[in-house]
């Protein structure tokens, strides 16, 4: 075992079209079926608040209308309604387009779009920013409460540069608070504002955690790699861990791209499961066609397929460095090893595939073949693949998990595509991935492929076991998972994450017994607190972090600088200067 410092997974949070991220519930609301009563009300409570159906007065519930209601009961008899309003689905006309400047009928109806009602702007002062701003705002929020840890008592056991953040989007900003509002301005007979063009900017995420919810002084930055923008950044939030450079890393994105134009450009390039071909290829399986396109069954990874479905989502991990994991008592949820990302070298086109991927994925697999030993990696890992549900992706993705599958000496490698139920949300798509495979190790099952009852005939599976159902195990079976990403452009990333339970077994072999024990007895704490928080969201209290104008520091009177060191008014450690 190497000494240098083990990036572990610590804190996650975020929404998607499946709902909140912490405590594993938009996973759930992707296995509800196979949930135990106690965690489908959760599911349900937890949807069911954000969509405006109920609140809570005092101890008693009320729906909206002022309607007294026995909470499980409603929950109950209102489960379909509740969840229909999640996950891939028709595009809600009014968030789409709520000015209605497109005219024209929606040619590619069905999106992965945050669940229905979801206010975000009203749970803090906004100050018209743009979507994925707010999506941000929110998704660190739950992350940090997620956390279980006050954030002044991390800052006070690290010097202020040892914290990193490495967020933000892959296409931007681009509702009307964003570049939208730069560019439709004088098309509407109006002027852009001063904030379209600086909130409109990739890397805005970032610049927003550091400055109204963290108020870090720390590294910062963004990696923009596509539809592997998320991994990008967990790659270098890994090693900026395994350097010693930052102690603590927030790595995420959050994307908003439901857009017209957006939609639009997908659209031209024959990307998207647009209605017409939906209704085509319903009829060609069979199915039937008498209610128009079937939206929730728009994305189908490697099945007979015809394009991909959009989505939003913003998803947020705080790694930490061992020491200071233990440190702090933090909840440990995994760790990663290995994020490689590779390019394509020659291509004939930018949105064609290329051998980049066949490179970050072998990477990671031996990786995984080394860390966990050959039995446990070709029974116990698991694969997240891009699987957009093109039918390009199909064959190619197919093939680059199938020869490494081969090489390895995997007889039936588990594979799963979860845009069958979240679309694809480009930057945090990856996050999504990541989310989920957490959610595996808390209730061993693994999210099958909704959409499909069949893999196509083309696609190369000789070697994968390529999941439309539902495949369950121990929540302690699955030792490890490997996500994958592929990016127009060259832009292929994958990643391997390590299981909680052998992450700290790896931990018990590196620390002394009672440094464990001392962990275990702050864990207790740092759960009660995590736990905490859950319960207040699903009462609608978000406890929503947006510090706006607060402890500004100026550099004429907060900063003292010496050869050694640099001191800031706030923080209990200096940061150090190398002599």
């Amino acid at each position: 075992m190497n000494n240098k410092p083990l990036a572990l997974i610590t804190g996650f949070g975020g929404i998607n079209s499946a709902g909140r991220s912490s405590s594993h519930l938009s996973y759930k609301n992707l296995i509800f079926d196979s949930l135990q009563d106690k965690d489908q009300l959760e599911v349900l409570q937890d949807l069911a608040v954000m969509e405006g159906k109920i609140e809570t007065i005092g101890r008693s519930w009320e729906t909206v209308s002022g309607d007294s209601i026995e909470l499980k009961k409603f929950l109950r008899d209102n489960s379909d309604e509740i969840r229909s309003k999640t996950m891939v689905r028709k595009i809600d006309r009014d968030t789409y387009d709520p000015e209605g400047i497109i005219l024209d009928k929606i040619r590619a109806s069905a999106a992965g779009q945050l669940p229905s009602g979801f206010d975000l702007s009203s749970l803090y002062q906004a100050r018209q920013h743009p979507k994925g701003l707010q999506m941000t705002v929110f998704g660190m929020s739950d992350a940090l409460g997620q956390l279980g840890i006050e954030w002044a008592e991390i800052q006070d056991r690290i010097n202020p540069d040892e914290v990193a953040v490495f967020s933000g989007s892959c296409i931007g900003q681009l509702d009307k608070y964003g570049f939208g509002g730069l560019m439709q301005s004088r098309l509407k007979g109006s002027r852009s504002s001063s904030k379209n063009l600086a909130l409109g900017l990739v890397e805005m995420p970032a610049d927003f955690i550091n400055a109204y919810i963290l108020g870090s002084v720390g590294r910062t930055g963004h990696c923009v790699g596509a539809c592997a923008t998320f991994l990008y950044n967990l790659q270098i939030g890994k090693e900026a861990i395994e350097s010693g450079s930052s102690r603590l890393v927030v790595v995420g994105a959050s994307e908003a791209a439901i857009t017209p134009e957006i939609v639009d450009g997908f659209y031209a390039m024959g990307a998207l499961s647009d209605d017409k071909k939906m209704l085509e290829l319903q009829a060609l399986q069979n199915e039937s066609i008498e209610n128009g396109p079937s939206q929730v069954k728009a994305c189908r990874p490697f099945a007979n397929n015809i394009g991909m479905v959009l989505g939003e989502s913003a998803q947020f991990v705080i790694l930490m460095d061992d020491a200071l994991a233990l440190e702090v008592g933090a909840d440990i949820y995994g760790s990663v090893p290995s994020v490689s990302s590779h390019s394509d070298g020659y291509k004939s086109s930018i949105s064609g595939p290329g051998v980049g991927n066949y490179i970050t994925v072998s990477k990671c697999a031996s990786e995984a073949y080394k860390l966990i030993g050959a039995q446990a990696f070709k029974t116990k890992t698991f694969v997240h693949a891009h699987g957009t549900g093109t039918p390009a992706n199909r064959t190619t993705e197919s093939h680059i998990l199938n020869e490494v599958a081969k090489t390895f000496g995997i007889k039936a490698w588990p594979v799963t595509a979860i845009k069958s139920y979240l679309g694809h949300s480009m930057a945090p798509a990856s996050g999504d991935q990541l989310i989920t495979a957490l959610g595996t190790w808390s209730k061993g099952i693994i999210p099958g492929i909704h959409s499909t009852d069949e893999v196509a005939n083309d696609v190369h599976c000789s070697n994968l076991n390529i999941l439309t159902e539902h495949e369950e195990k121990d929540p302690e079976f699955f030792e490890a998972a490997l996500l994958n990403a592929k990016g127009f452009g060259g832009n292929n990333a994958s990643a391997l994450i390590i299981s909680p339970s052998i992450t700290k077994k790896i931990l018990r072999e590196k620390y002394s017994s009672p440094k464990i024990k001392s962990y275990q007895s702050k864990l207790n704490t740092t759960q009660k607190k995590s736990q905490k928080h859950n319960k207040s969201c699903l009462k609608g209290k978000y406890n929503v972090v947006y510090k706006f104008n607060e402890n500004v520091l100026l550099g004429e009177t907060d900063i003292k600088i010496t050869k050694d060191s640099i001191s800031l008014k706030g923080y209990s450690k200096d940061i150090k200067l190398k002599s």
